[in-house]
């Protein structure tokens, strides 16, 4: 890489446990990091119709303070507001998140709410049911529950502290937001890959990142109860956000499916689905984008090396498209009732009333 220069910024978590049965170790983290209260953070559904959310009180045994229950889909404000009351109430020293993404984001917004008057931060651990990778960011997404609009912040003080990546704690959760959460991975490693900048660590691993995806999503569709299965799922999510200040979660793939999320109610996995291979399409068509698309295509071995940038990407894109299918997924904007006539307001949120505002309306007409 001649002439190659950048910096790259570590977040401050400290230590991820991965394996069958690596909630038991909860307790031991809660220990090292001076937790003696600790609120769980989750979704009702996890709460009321699994049995997970008890299975992580019993191991938190004393330190357990309380569980909040009320987060849902793209974390409406309200529900950060009530978490952040019943923490107080609590004397929460310390936050546990239990699920997907929306858990784990509420977790760095009440973490931040609850900050000391030195700025300190309590320590988080996030224990994640689905494929996201929220849990490897300091960036959290919440809704406006006016405006129906996502917003948000980041700060690497609002890092969890630590990850657990149980699989068996993933055995719940619905099969197809297991799988569409694995396609939003998908696309932290394919934005990864074109975002500005040098970032060849990065790279290296959004490459194992999508092969691991590739190869083991169908496999948890086919062996739903295999843990070993669903663990690559999670090693392959993790390397798909390894260091998100690299800013693949600004995407355009991203940065239109959070427009869309908010507003029509739309979980992000499947705005990954359905928007990704279009994104692709379109940045396939761009000399430098192609470029740092085609090596997908070439470790999927989709792409002779020395088949052309554009037709290689393309290649990645179809194979992307495919996945989809394949996974039975929702592949069309009409297929989550978001309307034609939205698409102008979703392009201007999403890029403002410059150029670039065409290309949207042209990815989400093909979209459609």
């Amino acid at each position: 890489m001649p002439g190659a220069q950048g910096e790259y910024t570590f977040l401050p978590l400290e230590k991820v446990i991965y394996g069958a049965g690596s909630v038991t170790r909860l307790y031991a983290e809660a220990d090292r990091l001076g937790g003696l209260r600790a609120l769980i953070i989750t979704g009702r559904t996890l709460a009321t119709q699994t049995p997970l959310i008890k299975k992580v009180e019993v191991v938190l045994g004393a330190r357990h303070a309380g569980t909040y229950a009320g987060i849902r889909q793209h974390v409406p404000e309200s529900g950060i507001g009530e978490a952040t009351r019943l923490a107080r109430e609590a004397q929460a020293d310390l936050l546990v998140s239990v699920g997907g993404g929306s858990p784990i984001d509420a977790g760095k917004a009440v973490a931040r709410a609850l900050a000391g008057t030195d700025g300190a931060y309590p320590p988080h651990i996030a224990i994640p049911t689905t494929l996201s990778a929220a849990e490897y960011s300091h960036v959290a997404g919440f809704t406006d529950e006016a405006t129906k609009s996502k917003t948000g912040f980041g700060d690497p003080r609002a890092t969890p502290r630590a990850v657990i990546l149980d699989p068996e704690m993933t055995l719940a959760t619905p099969m197809w937001l297991w799988l569409a959460s694995g396609i939003r991975a998908l696309d932290h490693a394919v934005e990864t890959l074109y975002c500005a900048g040098d970032h060849p660590i990065n790279d290296v691993l959004a490459l194992q990142a999508i092969q691991g995806l590739f190869e083991f999503l169908p496999r948890s569709k086919a062996e739903p109860d295999n843990v070993e299965v669903r663990l690559h799922c999670q090693l392959a999510a993790w390397m798909s956000y390894f260091g998100p200040s690299v800013g693949a979660h600004l995407g355009l793939s991203h940065n239109v499916g959070k427009r869309i999320g908010a507003t029509y109610d739309v979980p992000h996995g499947v705005t990954s689905c359905i928007l990704l291979t279009y994104v692709m399409r379109y940045k396939a068509e761009n000399e430098a984008d192609a470029a740092r698309l085609a090596p997908m295509a070439r470790v999927l071995g989709l792409a002779a090396n020395h088949t052309s940038d554009r037709e290689a990407a393309l290649a990645a894109a179809e194979a992307v498209a495919g996945l989809v299918q394949q996974l039975e997924l929702p592949f069309r904007l009409r297929d989550v009732k978001v309307p034609e006539e939205a698409f102008e307001a979703i392009a201007r949120a999403s890029v403002g009333d410059g150029p670039p505002m065409a290309d949207v309306l042209g990815i989400l007409r093909r979209a459609w």
